[in-house]
C-alpha cells in the first residue's frame, strides 16, 4: 500500500506544480503584453495641448514716418484657472482687493469662456511696480496669479487724429463671425475703430504658438513641451495723413468752434452754441486724406484694457456732442449753398446754362401756376438783376438756382415722372453715395427722391400732418440750394470739390498709403483710384473753378479773406449757410487752392455756427494760411455776416 499512496503523491505535486508554472506563466505574459499596452495607454494620456502667442501689433506712421500709434511694454495680471482648484475663491477674493477691482467683474472675466482652459486669463493692464513686488513677495498666498511683461498699444499724441486712427478693444461675437474663420480666437484684440478696423488683418500679423504637456486630470506636467513657434508681427501702416497738416487743422477747427461761440446769432441775439464740427485736408490730385479733424473728439487710450459701463457712457451721451462720432464721414447735414457748384454743373450738362449766358436774380422767386403762391427768398432781399453764372456762384443768388431747380422739375414731368434727372446728376456727382474711404462706417447722405419723399410723409404723419407725400416742384427748388431733404457729408463735399479742382476727375480718398514689414519691405501700396468723371467738359470745370475765385476775392468770403495774399496764393471757395430749424444755422465753407493749380482742397463745418462767411471761412482761412507757410492766426474774427 505504501508504493500506490507514494505514487499518488508524487502525481498530486507534479499537477500542483505545473499548475503554479502555468500561474506563473500567465502572469508573466499578463504584466509583459496586456499591462503594458494598458500603461502605454496611460502614458499616452500626458496629452499635448496648444497655447498661442499672441504676435506684436504693426506701427501706424504718418507720411514722414512719425508714430502715430505704437506699442509699449505694460505689466499684465494673469490667472491661471487650472491651478487654483480648490481655493480659487479666497485668491480672487484677495486679488480683487489688491487691484481695487469689483469681485464680480474679476470673477466674470476669469471663468470667460474667450480663453483656453490651459490659457493665462489677463485681468488687469498697467499694473504698478509695488502691485507686481508684493505678487512676488507673497505668492504662496496667491497660487495660479502670474505676471507677464506684454504689449499694448500707445498713442504718443494723445487725441491726435483719434477719429482717423481709431482704438482696439476685446473682439465682439459680431467681429469673431467674420474673423474667425480666418484663425482669430475669441480672446483677440482688435481694431473696433478707425484705420486699426480697416487694415486689421494686416495690423494683427501672425499668431505663435506653445506646446504644454499635460495628463489625463489635466494638470501641467511641461510648460515648455518642445520649441515654440514664434508669432510674427503685424505689417506697419503709413498713413497720408501729415501730423503738422493734422495739428493744423484740429487746433483751427478748435478756434472756428470757440468763434462761433463767442459770435451773436442775429436772429436770437444769444451766441451760436457751435456744438461740434468738421474740418479735412484732400489732396485732389490724387485723393489722399493729409488730415481730418471731428469736434468733439476723444483719446484713444481710454479703451485699452475695456471700459466699464459708467466709463462708456460719457462717450455715448448727446449731452456730450458725441465724441466717438466722425463728423467727417458720418455727420450728415444739408450743404447750403455750398451745393450750387454742382447744381450749376448740372444745369450745364442739362443745357440749362451756358457759359456765356446771363441768369435773372430777383429777391424772390414764386413757382409758375403755384396756388400756394409760396414764395423763395433770396438770402438778400435784392433784385440784382441779370448776371453771368460765375457771378451767380460769387455772391452766391439763390434765385438763379431755385429757377434751375424747377427747370430740373419741368424735366422730371415731361419725362411722365420716371427719370429722376437731378437725382442722376447729382449721383453722378458722388452724392447719395458712400466715397469709398477706407474707414468703416461712411454715411452716404442723401440725396431724396419721390419715393423717399412718399415713405417718409406717410410713415410719419404724426410729424407732417396733411402735408403732401408727391414729389412737388418746391422738392427740387430747396434742393438747389442745398435745402429740404438732402443731406452731405463734409467728405463728400472735398470729394466734389476735389474734381473741381482737378479738372473732373472723382478719386476715391484714402486715409491709408502703403502697409510695410518692420524690416520696410512693402506689403501693399494703396495706389490712388479714380471712381468718375464729373459729367462736363473741362472747359465748364475750369469756368466753375475760376468762377469761385470771385468768393474771395469780391463775394460772400472777400471780407473773411482781407489781409490774405490772394495775389500769390489765389483761392478758389464757396459759403454755405444750412438752416436747420430749430436748431441754429451750419456753417460751411470749401476752397481749393492755390486756384490756379490746387494742391489742398479744405472743407470746413461748424454746426449751430451761424453763416459760412462768419465761422467756417475764417476757419479755412487759418488752414490755407498753415499750409502756405504763412501765419496762421493765434485767434479766428467772424468774417462778415453773408450766405
Amino acid at each position: 500500500m505504501t508504493e500506490p499512496r507514494t505514487r499518488l503523491r508524487l502525481k498530486i505535486l507534479a499537477t500542483l506544480f505545473v499548475l503554479i508554472f502555468a500561474g506563473i506563466t500567465t502572469r508573466l505574459w499578463f504584466l509583459q503584453v496586456l499591462a503594458s499596452e494598458q500603461f502605454s495607454e496611460l502614458a499616452n494620456q500626458n496629452q499635448v495641448r496648444l497655447v498661442p502667442i499672441q504676435p506684436v501689433r504693426g506701427l501706424i506712421l504718418d507720411r514722414d514716418g512719425n508714430v502715430l500709434v505704437g506699442n509699449r511694454p505694460s505689466s499684465v495680471v494673469t490667472v491661471d484657472r487650472l491651478a487654483m482648484r480648490g481655493g480659487g475663491e479666497e485668491v480672487l477674493l484677495r486679488l480683487s482687493e489688491l487691484l481695487d477691482v469689483d469681485i464680480d467683474d474679476l470673477v466674470e472675466r476669469v471663468n470667460s469662456p474667450r480663453y483656453g482652459p490651459y490659457q493665462p486669463v489677463p485681468v488687469a493692464e498697467d499694473v504698478p511696480e509695488e502691485t507686481i513686488f508684493y505678487l512676488r513677495e507673497h505668492e504662496r498666498d496667491f497660487p495660479g496669479v502670474d505676471y507677464e511683461l506684454s504689449s499694448v498699444r500707445d498713442y504718443p499724441g494723445g487725441s491726435l487724429a483719434a477719429h482717423v486712427l481709431g482704438y482696439v478693444g476685446e473682439i465682439s461675437e459680431e467681429q469673431l463671425d467674420a474673423l474667425g474663420p480666418v484663425g482669430y480666437l475669441g480672446d483677440e484684440i482688435v481694431g473696433k475703430a478707425g484705420v486699426e478696423a480697416t487694415y486689421e488683418r494686416l495690423l494683427y500679423g501672425a499668431r505663435g504658438q506653445r506646446a504644454i504637456q499635460v495628463n489625463a486630470q489635466g494638470d501641467v506636467l511641461d510648460r515648455d513641451f518642445g520649441g515654440p513657434k514664434p508669432a510674427e508681427p503685424g505689417a506697419n501702416l503709413v498713413l497720408a495723413i501729415d501730423t503738422e497738416i493734422q495739428k493744423l487743422t484740429e487746433r483751427s477747427l478748435t478756434l472756428g468752434i470757440q468763434l462761433g461761440r463767442r459770435t451773436i446769432d442775429e436772429n436770437t441775439e444769444i451766441p451760436f452754441k457751435a456744438t461740434g464740427g468738421a474740418a479735412v485736408v484732400m489732396d485732389p490730385r490724387n485723393g489722399q486724406i493729409l488730415a481730418m479733424a471731428s469736434f468733439p473728439t476723444y483719446e484713444p487710450s481710454l479703451f485699452l484694457g475695456g471700459l466699464t459701463a459708467a466709463e462708456r457712457a460719457p462717450l455715448e451721451d448727446e449731452a456730450n456732442n458725441f465724441p466717438q462720432l466722425n463728423r467727417v464721414i458720418q455727420g450728415k447735414y444739408p450743404a447750403g449753398s455750398t451745393f450750387k457748384p454742382f447744381v450749376a454743373a448740372g444745369a450745364l450738362k442739362r443745357k440749362m446754362a451756358t457759359l456765356d449766358g446771363l441768369y435773372d436774380c430777383p429777391g424772390e422767386f414764386v413757382v409758375p401756376k403755384d396756388e400756394s403762391g409760396t414764395v423763395f427768398n433770396n438770402w438778400e432781399p435784392v433784385n440784382r438783376g441779370f448776371i453771368t453764372l460765375a457771378h451767380s456762384l460769387a455772391i452766391s443768388c439763390d434765385t438763379v438756382y431755385y429757377q434751375f431747380g424747377y427747370e430740373y422739375y419741368v424735366r422730371y414731368v415731361r419725362s411722365g415722372k420716371q427719370s429722376e434727372i437731378m437725382q442722376q446728376d447729382l449721383g453722378q456727382m458722388g452724392f447719395g453715395r458712400v466715397s469709398g474711404i477706407d474707414l468703416p462706417g461712411e454715411s452716404a447722405g442723401r440725396i431724396p427722391t419721390r419715393a423717399y419723399k412718399f415713405d417718409l410723409i406717410e410713415n410719419n404723419r404724426d410729424i407732417y400732418g396733411d402735408a403732401l407725400s408727391l414729389w412737388l416742384p418746391g422738392d427740387n427748388v430747396n434742393m438747389a440750394i442745398g435745402q429740404g431733404f438732402s443731406l452731405v457729408t463734409p467728405l463728400q463735399m472735398a470729394v466734389a470739390y476735389s474734381a473741381i479742382a482737378n479738372g473732373g476727375t472723382i478719386y476715391e480718398p484714402h486715409v491709408g498709403l502703403r502697409l510695410e514689414r518692420p524690416d520696410g519691405t512693402l506689403v501693399r501700396r494703396i495706389a490712388p483710384e479714380a471712381i468718375g468723371k464729373l459729367p462736363i467738359s473741362e472747359r465748364q470745370v475750369a469756368y466753375l473753378r475760376d468762377s469761385l475765385r470771385g468768393v474771395t476775392e469780391s463775394g460772400t468770403a472777400d471780407e473773411a479773406f482781407l489781409g490774405f495774399p490772394l495775389d500769390r496764393i489765389p483761392v478758389a471757395g464757396k459759403t454755405g449757410t444750412a438752416e436747420v430749424p430749430p436748431k441754429q444755422d451750419y456753417s460751411w465753407f470749401a476752397a481749393m487752392a492755390p486756384a490756379d493749380d490746387p494742391r489742398y482742397v479744405v472743407v470746413g463745418l461748424i454746426e449751430q455756427g451761424g453763416h459760412g462767411s462768419t465761422t467756417a471761412a475764417p476757419l479755412v482761412r487759418r488752414i490755407l494760411e498753415g499750409l502756405f507757410g504763412l501765419q496762421p492766426a493765434k485767434t479766428l474774427e467772424a468774417g462778415g455776416v453773408t450766405d
